[in-house]
């Protein structure tokens, strides 16, 4: 088997590092959008992701814009199952919202 990475993809550890100012025009600095919006003040997210994305974020965005992409983080409680897990798909141990708003059986 021959691997091959196709060359317009771009990886997505690496592209949510540019998500604060590259879908605002950048790197024309004086797009309207982007002189707008970046840099906004508030970034809001889990803590199991701030190495992998924040901290992506504000070296790209120091690198590429000379400028911090927000200047406050805010993290939100992480909603975990009974053994203290993330919920998560893969895990098979999310909650369907549907069956919050319509109730089940416990069956």
């Amino acid at each position: 088997v021959t691997l091959e990475q196709d060359e317009d993809v771009l990886d997505t550890w690496f592209s949510s590092g540019l998500f604060p100012f590259s879908c605002l025009g950048w790197p024309d600095l004086q797009a309207a959008d982007y002189k707008a919006w970046h840099p906004t003040s508030l970034l809001e997210t889990g803590q199991d992701i701030l190495f992998f994305w924040v901290a992506r974020m504000v070296m790209l965005s120091l690198e590429l814009t000379n400028q911090l992409p927000f200047t406050e983080v805010y993290l939100h409680a992480m909603v975990r199952d009974k053994r203290g897990r993330k919920m998560s798909k893969s895990l098979g141990n999310v909650i369907d919202p549907l069956e919050v708003i319509n109730g089940v059986s416990l069956d």
